[in-house]
């Protein structure tokens, strides 16, 4: 009995050790073009599985939007999987994202729990495979679904959305008319632009996936970190009243008060039925509904434009929008002016890959000079200023052009090798 015992206290005591944090590139098995990068918080060797948050980029960046969750996965423990593969235009993106989960289920310390993230057509993607397959929580930066496709998916859907993002109006549609909104949905606005959120806002929002989360594959967390993450939520909702943030505020407490087990503090949902009466807050939402309006006024004109009027006129209508920009002291309305901006540049992108395919370099070069005014050290646009060179056969140019691209932040390389000969690509 003395033997047992001792062997019992002695494996007892290295239940308890502590087992280091895990960084690493990895490959599927089946698929050996199928990487993505690994972190598993360091955790205590008695909890067993852990839940998977899989990250997909929409430039296949793994490594980049993983860092973005490493704080969020410390706080929360769990296993982050981010695809270097899976980017926009990506075909085939539910089989690879499919192949990746089971890769990583044979390989690492996950359960059954799977919660998914994605920047713009990153969203779009794990948004599309979840619609198919089982996932306990999604959190859509950049980009929105309409309201069929998230009353399907039967879990969490938070959306981070920017103001002053050109895909704020796939947002905006849940802002005015709460009783049509999906009731899974969750709202959170930032100032982000087109870009992932900074790493508190995603730990923020991982916290809220993981607290909320009820499967019994997962270890829970305990009662104190639900407590100090409801009175971390309070302190938010203080501080953006504080600086008038009124419609951020509510959104805060109407995510907290319609969701278990954060709704048992009732604070939540008095706050948010106080927030819903602020004159702060209808002016705010006044404000935002005429900005959207005057927007949504404007798309269809601008896009003739770009047939219709020439560089001068183009050059007078960015440098006037850049002074609005300057100088506008409304928040709601300069986000308004940078999202009809940031509009622009998009129309610029989408027209220069039609000029591309249909080989038009009087279109391209027409596009280009806008898209230059619009986004000088834009790396698409250098990429694509390149094409006038190489149709040309200035190889020369075409190099130099394509260097300033990558210097700027392309990372396509295998839309590069697929666009120019090897006897340019190998030299990059």
């Amino acid at each position: 009995m003395l033997f047992c015992t001792l062997i019992s206290c002695s494996g007892t005591g290295k239940s308890n050790e502590t087992v280091k944090a895990v960084e690493k590139s990895d490959s599927c098995k089946l698929d050996s073009k199928n990487t993505y990068e690994v972190y598993i918080p360091e955790r205590n060797n008695s909890v067993g599985k852990l839940p998977l948050l899989v990250i997909i980029d929409a430039h296949g960046d793994g490594k980049f939007a993983l860092n973005k969750f490493k704080e969020g996965a410390k706080q929360y423990p769990i296993v982050l999987i981010a695809s270097n593969l899976i980017k926009n235009g990506f075909e085939g993106y539910e089989g690879a994202i499919q192949t990746l989960v089971e890769d990583v289920r044979q390989k690492y310390p996950i359960g059954e729990t799977v919660f998914m993230t994605g920047f713009s057509g990153g969203a779009r993607m794990v948004l599309g495979y979840a619609l198919s397959h089982q996932v306990n929580g999604l959190i859509l930066c950049g980009a929105l679904a309409n309201p069929d496709q998230i009353n399907a998916l039967r879990c969490p859907v938070i959306s981070i959305s920017g103001m002053d993002d050109f895909n704020f109006m796939e947002t905006s549609q849940y802002l005015f008319q709460e009783q049509l909104a999906p009731v899974n949905l969750k709202i959170e606005l930032t100032n982000a632009s087109h870009s992932w959120p900074d790493s508190l806002m995603l730990a923020n929002e991982l916290g809220f996936l993981r607290l909320s989360c009820q499967t019994d594959d997962i270890p829970s967390l305990p009662k104190s970190q639900l407590e100090l993450y409801c009175q971390h939520q309070q302190s938010r909702i203080d501080t953006l009243k504080m600086q008038g943030d009124f419609l951020k505020a509510l959104l805060v407490a109407r995510n907290m008060a319609s969701t278990e087990p954060f709704n048992n503090d009732k604070t939540f949902a008095s706050t948010y039925e106080t927030l819903k009466i602020n004159p702060g807050y209808l002016n705010q939402m006044q404000k935002l509904e005429k900005c959207l309006n005057f927007e949504i006024s404007v798309r269809q004109p601008y896009m003739d434009d770009f047939r219709t009027k020439d560089t001068l006129w183009w050059k007078n209508e960015i440098s006037t929008t850049d002074e609005k920009i300057k100088t506008e002291p409304d928040a709601f309305t300069k986000d308004m002016y940078m999202r009809i901006k940031a509009f622009l540049g998009i129309v610029s992108y989408t027209f220069c890959r039609q000029a591309i395919k249909e080989r038009n370099m009087e279109g391209l070069n027409k596009i280009l000079s806008i898209y230059r005014m619009l986004e000088p050290e834009n790396p698409d646009m250098l990429y694509f200023s390149s094409f006038p060179y190489f149709w040309k056969g200035n190889n020369e140019a075409t190099l130099s052009m394509l260097k300033k691209a990558l210097k700027e932040g392309f990372s396509d390389r295998s839309q590069l090798k697929n666009d120019f000969p090897e006897s340019i690509s190998s030299k990059l």
